[in-house]
């Protein structure tokens, strides 16, 4: 016996139906689409952030600097007097009163030889560079004493190139620059470069302090003088002139031949030449005033050095500890941790202190004077320029091919395959995978699960040249397709009947329309 339902539970049991399947839509907005895998999203109230990822540390090794990047200090932001020093290529005017005739003012424009000398007839070979011009006009009087009793000497600087610095990288002119000033500044030299593109980010200024007299220049080994750039910024004692007064003490002479370094260095005292191997020593010239020799002591103490472009150790500023490695201050204070230089004991010993300034260009463009820093002589400015070169993008996606890096802004992982069409229809997001270049004719994959970046759990991934993404897929990817498609409004799940059947399904059309009488 079949029980019928009451017409009225029918119509209950529908209206049921029909609020769950209102409900079950309503509910489908608020979540992930579950028969489409290849929608993606966070889709919450709720704020969220995550940092992006720029290198991979599972597949790729860190890069261990060769000196700690630091930020600007207050230090970097003081002007230093800046008493000018000879370098080789600098060119001088040297005047002598009566060297060649009587009454006659004998000119000469000279150039500093990359030996540091310069040469003058009848005199020979002098040292310049490294000297102030008083510096080196006391040298040429020392010379000239021996056939003039009260000699007239000026020197002058034609043209000068010690006082220069280096700008590469993201600007219109790189080259090396002069410094003009003592306040001259971050600033000032992008303008005289023509300026950087407004994408730039960072912009590193390199300093550097040899460590060994293998990599100073020539006419500086071996001498008791902290390089261009550092000590050259700082002020320095006069030199008393010498006092021919007093009687040679041959004691202090001797000592002071041995302070000196041996024959190839250059002895601080006035009137003490050194020639390559060979050394020109006038007797009755010699200072043996202690006082004197004191006076152009080296700013070393301690085993300690200064700091390039750190200014006076009156002052302020940093000094490198050579036996740790480190930057400490000077005056006393707590040793600045970023600017260990991270030195494993088994490496070499290092040819240069280097100490990396890192100063926010977007900051700096945006008025931030704090990081306008001075520029010191030697310096070495590298305006970070954006990475270039291309990624590659293929599998379920909807246009697969070769992308460009952007000159502004950073690609992601995410934000590529938004580039590139999105998701093919059969992609499924968790199974990505990442090859990247880790080394020369290195490369590594890693499988990277998109869905989870784009639901903000896991970190996306900044993309670097010629990265290859691969967007893959799965058995049942197919299936859900098919699946999908049949609730397309077209046709759903009906079958396409060819209109070459169509008599024999429903008979043959009708001859009557639109024949009325």
């Amino acid at each position: 016996m079949i029980t019928r339902i009451p017409s009225s539970l029918r119509l209950a049991i529908q209206q049921l139906c029909s609020l769950a399947v209102v409900l079950f839509a309503l509910v489908g907005c608020e979540v992930d689409n579950y028969m489409d895998p290849s929608k993606t999203g966070y889709f919450e109230f709720a704020p969220t952030t995550i940092p992006v990822l720029e290198r991979i540390d599972v597949i790729e090794e860190a890069e261990l600097p060769f000196a700690e990047i630091t930020q600007p200090t207050a230090e970097d932001l003081i002007p230093q007097s800046m008493e000018y020093r000879l370098a080789p290529s600098d060119v001088v005017r040297v005047e002598i009163y009566e060297l060649l005739e009587s009454n006659m003012n004998d000119i000469s424009v000279l150039i500093v030889d990359q030996a540091g000398q310069i040469r003058i007839k009848t005199l020979g070979n002098i040292p310049a560079a490294g000297l102030t011009l008083e510096e080196l006009k006391r040298e040429i009087v020392n010379r000239v004493k021996a056939t003039i009793d009260e000699p007239l000497v000026s020197v002058s600087l034609e043209q000068g190139r010690a006082y220069e610095y280096t700008i590469y990288g993201a600007v219109n002119g790189t080259g090396v620059y002069s410094i003009s000033r003592d306040d001259f500044r971050v600033m000032d030299a992008l303008a005289l470069s023509g300026g950087t593109i407004a994408s730039t980010m960072n912009i590193y200024v390199i300093r550097e302090l040899p460590l060994t007299d293998l990599v100073k220049p020539e006419y500086n080994r071996g001498a008791n003088r902290s390089p261009q750039g550092s000590a050259a910024t700082q002020p320095r004692a006069p030199e008393p002139e010498p006092d021919r007064d007093n009687a040679i003490d041959i004691e202090s002479l001797i000592q002071n031949l041995e302070n000196a370094g041996g024959t190839s260095g250059r002895s601080s005292s006035p009137g003490m030449v050194s020639q390559d191997s060979q050394q020109m020593v006038d007797l009755d010239d010699v200072d043996s005033d202690p006082a004197s020799s004191a006076s152009a002591a080296p700013a070393t103490q301690d085993g300690f050095r200064s700091a390039p472009g750190s200014g006076s150790t009156q002052s302020g500023g940093y000094r490198f500890d050579q036996e740790q490695e480190v930057w400490v201050p000077v005056g006393g204070g707590e040793q600045m941790q970023e600017m260990l230089l991270p030195i494993a004991d088994d490496s070499p010993k290092r040819s240069f202190a280097t100490r990396i300034i890192q100063v926010d260009y977007q900051r700096l463009a945006r008025g931030d004077s704090d990081l306008n820093i001075i520029v010191r002589p030697g310096d070495r400015l590298y305006v970070e320029p954006p990475l270039t070169g291309v990624v590659y993008i293929d599998g379920e996606i909807g246009r697969p091919g070769v992308y460009q890096l952007p000159v502004s802004g950073k690609l992601t992982l995410s934000r590529l395959v938004a580039a590139a069409g999105g998701f093919g229809p059969i992609a499924i997001p968790e199974r990505v995978d990442l090859t990247r270049v880790v080394g020369d004719g290195r490369e590594a994959t890693i499988r990277v699960n998109l869905s989870a970046i784009r639901n903000r759990t896991e970190p996306d991934i900044y993309m670097q040249p010629d990265d290859h993404v691969n967007i893959g897929t799965n058995f049942w990817a197919q299936p859900l397709a098919v699946v999908r498609n049949g609730f397309r409004a077209s046709y759903g799940f009906g079958f396409l009947l060819d209109r070459n059947f169509g008599n024999d399904v429903f008979g043959p059309p009708p001859t009557n329309i639109g024949n009325f009488r």
